[in-house]
């Protein structure tokens, strides 16, 4: 077989200099029952138009994801049960990757319907811990974790446990360790009653149907039994002082009227995800005004309900106002499997990821406004589609909020030649529209993934470009064999093109060559001219070790995800190519070729090598759960093929390398079937962190 050519490289800058990011950290200071914002957010623009009034809707399809091309003849909507004008229609991308899809999509705006993102979310996970039984954490921890594994890596994210003990802490962060840490405190304080445990909550009854049977509807749960309307109801005004007279830790439902109220004094949305068995009956006269306190602050929450029993017997926990408390804000509410198995296991990811997809995009309905509509009354709303399979959330009833901060960025031209095909979504029924509907659909797709896939990699080359991983790599060719153990560094530099890698090795074939004293730390944290020129040795001696025909320096776990970097997605073309599950998380793939020139990796320093492979990209957070690489020689007609696994890391609460293979694959034309030349095959583990961190914490007080 001819040798593979000698040198493949991708043309990287030296490395330059090294900056420590700091983690964005929101901090809301909860005094007397009220929350402050300590770092600034953008400010909400004033209260919508007098004319209008924003209403946020979501509209699904049965697997959550979002609907597409609505306008406001899409909706219809009542007010107390008559017909209410919508003004405008903005549809708002929100979460990873937002700000670049509402630029691409503002070229087919139009002064009533406009396209907005919400880049970086607020969201509150709230554990009830009264409710949950006694060895039941694992379910609730699994939940909460896959959720916040789904969530973009600039969103806030806080954990509050319930009760709040006196003097408590809380803090909203972007620092994905300082939440996972939160959530593995969980404790279950329930004990198992004596009595048969709730098996199911009490579903809330829907509204009547519309008459059209495609038409989705949302909203007036105000259509209660006759004994609970007259249950007595606490008014809002003494929501705030609920904690300072509890006599010892407040309960749930207390809580979520301090929190709601607390959080209206922040501008924006905010997403409550609430795990819970569910409220005691005592609780239940209080459900609607968490629910109307919960839409005056612009809050929706999202319901995961776990079964459970109560200490009391006597005072069950009750599922149905729990649901109702969800859906009556415009969330979702999802029932938890109840022992730790596989089904389980996936109810608990199918309820996380249903609930990370709504949170992806909403629209906001500019609602006309009547002077009624702020006689402090409660006025139902009920939000119609018409489109068949489709559900819709909305709040349950109108309350004058302010809009959200939303960004509105000026169109731009679609990265890679994808072109935002919104035009094609609409027109009325037909063969050929409904295939055109598809089409769009499927490059819609795509280019929203791209852009979560894009915003992803840029966050994260922030957030791992400061970790350490142990890795364990053994090599074969033409018979012989070589197991390495070393030290491997990746960074990304600002001022530097690509992923640098540095692998400090510490031991050949079983044979300790230096001693383990985490170098690559030290000299890391060394900005000396010393140390700089001890990494290049490093470099260079590392190689050394390497066997095989091929010398390459982009044998390292992140290379594959320069392609999608900010700067270079447009010299590739992408596709769909069906899905694909990894570490319980079913992923999208797509598949790419690179067309740009000169290609990102060289032959021989100096002929193009473009590559091709594929991607598994979460469709929730864009988050890359496997790549491959794919390079074919010139010459002899070989291949080099690199294929990563990633997996979770409950510490670091990232997707970290977890294997990497890689293969010359001689000539199929000129040897044998399945023939491999050279095989490497690197593990990693012991991630861990050398990074400056500020944190800031808030007490709670009562």
């Amino acid at each position: 077989m001819p040798a593979p050519p000698s040198t493949l490289r991708f043309c990287a800058s030296t490395l330059l200099s090294l900056a420590a990011t700091l983690s964005a950290v929101l901090t809301i200071v909860v005094v007397s029952g009220g929350l402050t914002a300590a770092v600034q957010l953008p400010q909400a623009p004033p209260v919508a138009p007098a004319a209008t009034a924003p209403v946020d809707v979501s509209v699904v399809d049965p697997d959550g994801r979002s609907i597409e091309g609505l306008g406001p003849a899409s909706f219809t909507v009542t007010v107390d049960g008559k017909p209410r004008r919508i003004a405008w229609v903005r549809h708002v991308n929100r979460g990873p990757g937002s700000t670049g899809e509402a630029a691409r999509r503002q070229a087919g705006s139009t002064a009533i319907e406009k396209f907005g993102a919400e880049p970086a979310r607020n969201v509150l996970i709230v554990i009830d811990e009264l409710s949950i039984q006694r060895g039941a954490e694992r379910t609730a921890t699994q939940a909460a974790t896959a959720l916040v594994d789904r969530l973009g890596l600039d969103d806030r994210v806080g954990v509050l446990r319930v009760p709040i003990e006196r003097g408590g802490r809380m803090s909203f962060t972007t620092d994905r360790p300082e939440v996972q840490a939160a959530l593995r405190k969980i404790v279950g304080r329930a004990s198992l009653a004596a009595h048969r445990p709730l098996d199911r909550p009490g579903a809330v009854q829907p509204p009547a149907a519309a008459a059209d049977p495609d038409r989705a509807a949302a909203g007036d749960p105000d259509r209660v039994a006759a004994a609970e309307r007259e249950r007595a109801a606490m008014s809002l005004a003494e929501a705030p002082r609920i904690l300072d007279e509890s006599p010892g830790p407040a309960g749930l439902v207390a809580t979520l009227l301090s929190v709601m109220e607390s959080l209206k004094s922040t501008p924006g949305r905010k997403i409550v995800v609430l795990i819970s068995a569910g409220m005691p009956a005592s609780g239940l006269p209080l459900a609607d005004d968490v629910v109307r306190s919960a839409i005056a602050a612009h809050a929706v929450v999202h319901g995961l309900w776990m079964p459970g029993a109560k200490d009391n017997p006597d005072n069950p926990l009750d599922g149905a106002a729990f649901e109702r408390i969800a859906l009556a804000t415009g969330g979702t509410f999802s029932a938890l499997g109840r022992n730790a198995d596989k089904t389980a296991d996936k109810a608990v990811e199918r309820a996380a990821e249903r609930a990370a997809l709504e949170m992806g995009s909403c629209y906001v309905l500019g609602l006309e406004t009547l002077p009624s509509d702020r006689d402090g009354r409660r006025h139902a709303i009920r939000v119609d589609v018409a489109r068949p399979s489709v559900t819709v959330h909305a709040p349950a009833w109108l309350m004058p909020v302010a809009d959200a901060p939303d960004v509105i960025p000026p169109a731009e031209v679609p990265p890679g030649g994808l072109a935002a095909p919104d035009a094609l979504v609409r027109g009325p029924a037909s063969p050929a529209t409904d295939k055109a509907r598809a089409a769009a659909a499927r490059q819609l797709e795509l280019q929203r993934l791209l852009a979560k896939a894009i915003e992803y990699v840029t966050g994260y080359q922030r957030e791992y470009s400061m970790l350490v991983a142990e890795e364990q790599y053994v090599q074969n060719s033409a018979g012989a064999k070589r197991e390495l153990r070393s030290d491997l560094l990746l960074v990304r530099p600002q001022a530097a093109e690509g992923w640098l890698g540095f692998r400090d090795v510490f031991e050949v074939d079983g044979r300790s060559v230096r001693d383990r004293d985490d170098r690559l730390r030290r000299l890391f944290l060394d900005g000396s001219q010393e140390a700089r020129a001890q990494l290049g040795l490093i470099k260079q001696e590392s190689s050394r070790y390497n066997i095989g025909r091929v010398e390459r320096n982009i044998n390292m776990p992140l290379f594959a995800l320069e392609f999608l970097g900010a700067g270079n997605v447009a010299r590739s073309a992408f596709s769909l190519s069906g899905s694909k599950s990894t570490g319980g998380v079913t992923g999208t793939q797509v598949t790419f070729s690179e067309t740009g020139r000169p290609t990102l990796v060289r032959q021989d320093q100096k002929d193009d090598l473009p590559a091709e492979g594929w991607f598994v990209i979460d469709p929730a957070s864009g988050a890359v759960m496997s790549t491959r690489l794919l390079f074919r020689f010139q010459g002899d007609g070989s291949v080099f093929a690199v294929t990563v696994r990633y997996a979770r890391d409950p510490n670091l609460g990232l997707w970290v390398p977890a294997e990497m293979t890689e293969v010359v694959i001689p000539n199929s034309l000129t040897s044998r079937v399945g023939q491999v030349a050279f095989e490497g095959v690197a593990t990693y583990s012991r991630f861990r962190r050398f990074q400056v961190q500020t944190e800031a914490e808030i007490k709670i007080k009562k």
